[in-house]
């Protein structure tokens, strides 16, 4: 019996090895891959910026499926798996025989992925970088798997930007993300990339405080018009990303939290904020004082600019240059409000001035009453007379 099971497993590990060392195609690929991948060493200098490493690059290749992945050379350090059609990534898409050791980068954008099992991504524990941009993931109800990440023990850049649909609003995704930050303890998290994900709020201001090592924090291209999130469990955070979203002007107690932690320059902190549509009027003035003399390192200072303001003519200027901040008031309002006032005020006078004739008129009266009243006196005896003397003629019937 003991012969028997070991030839099964000589067999079987003759099957396995075979997979293993599978023939390389015209393309430097295993079979599996067929015709529409390259493979072999080149340069990726986005991360490996001094040598060519192994790349396996499946880039628009249409594949409706990632069986092919289970066959993927050893040596790989990069992967480019983009452009294709994948829904759902299945169980263990690296296989389960195979160790990838060299694996660092692992690129998956642009698959129309919606869902990531839990048991989907294994042999990834030396991958720093996963790219997951351009997809349509919904966390959200079973489709959330806290554990999604948690093989990635070394983890240092997870780039997610665009990657949620929008069939979901992102205040009810990022809920789940945060339990994806805890249940994979990305301790050693360092990069994180959300931006174009239409984020209008966050409703869980701690959600970032998981990544205990997190130092640069990226929410560039949303929709947030405040920094209304936890950055001070970050002791870490070197970078923070907000340009292009919908700021208008920034409260105090966001500029005291910039302050408490970027405000130490030889820190070597700094907040990006360029491209907001900052409104450059007189309720502008406490941010555009700060903003002028904070010693804050703010990254493209010089760029960031007015969207609009009063004067008109703030529209386009760098806050730099600006010079006057007024208030601005609707011009047909102001003319109502002008020809009420005028009205009233008409009315008033008038009011005033016919009273001021009555009284004049009655002083005039009481002052020439020796002489007035004694001439109606006379007039109504007179009238009362005659009336008598009519009445007494006879009438002849």
């Amino acid at each position: 019996m003991l012969p028997l099971l070991i030839f099964v497993v000589h067999l079987i590990l003759g099957v396995v090895s075979g997979y293993d060392g599978d023939e390389l195609n015209a393309k430097g690929c295993p079979q599996a891959f067929g015709e529409n991948c390259n493979c072999g060493m080149g340069v990726y200098r986005s991360y490996f910026p001094d040598r060519e490493v192994f790349i396996t690059n499946c880039t628009n290749t249409g594949f409706r499926d990632s069986n092919m992945l289970n066959h993927l050379d050893k040596r790989t350090e990069v992967l480019i798996f983009t452009g294709n059609h994948i829904p759902a990534l299945p169980w263990n898409v690296f296989g389960i025989w195979k160790d990838y050791d060299n694996l660092t980068v692992v690129d998956l954008s642009n698959n129309g992925i919606k869902e990531i099992p839990g048991k989907a991504l294994h042999k990834v524990k030396n991958v720093k970088r996963l790219m997951l941009n351009h997809n349509d993931l919904y966390i959200v109800s079973t489709l959330s798997h806290p554990r999604v990440f948690s093989n990635f023990e070394n983890l240092r850049e997870l780039h997610l930007t665009n990657a949620f649909t929008e069939q979901i609003v992102s205040q009810w995704y990022l809920l789940n993300l945060e339990d994806i930050f805890i249940g994979s303890a990305l301790t050693k998290l360092e990069k994180l990339h959300l931006e174009q994900n239409e984020i209008w709020k966050i409703s869980n201001p701690k959600i970032f405080c998981p990544l205990k090592n997190l130092m640069d924090l990226h929410l560039a291209d949303n929709q947030l018009t405040d920094i209304n999130f936890d950055l001070d469990c970050l002791e870490h955070l070197r970078h923070l990303d907000i340009e292009y979203n919908k700021i208008t002007n920034l409260n105090n107690q966001s500029l005291q939290t910039i302050d408490r932690i970027f405000g130490n320059v030889s820190s070597g902190r700094s907040i990006n904020m360029k491209g907001n549509p900052f409104r450059c009027d007189c309720e502008m003035s406490p941010f555009y004082n700060w903003f002028m003399s904070t010693t804050v390192k703010i990254s493209n200072k010089e760029e960031v600019r007015c969207f609009d303001g009063f004067p008109k003519y703030n529209s386009g200027i760098r806050l730099t240059n600006l010079k006057k901040l007024d208030c601005e008031y609707d011009v047909d309002e102001v003319e109502a409000r002008r020809y009420d006032s005028s009205s009233a005020l008409i009315h008033t006078l008038s009011v005033i001035i016919a009273l001021m004739v009555l009284a004049f008129i009655l002083t005039i009266l009481y002052m020439k009453r020796e002489r007035v009243f004694p001439a109606l006196k006379s007039y109504t005896m007179q009238y009362s007379s005659i009336q008598r003397d009519d009445d007494k003629v006879p009438v002849n019937l």
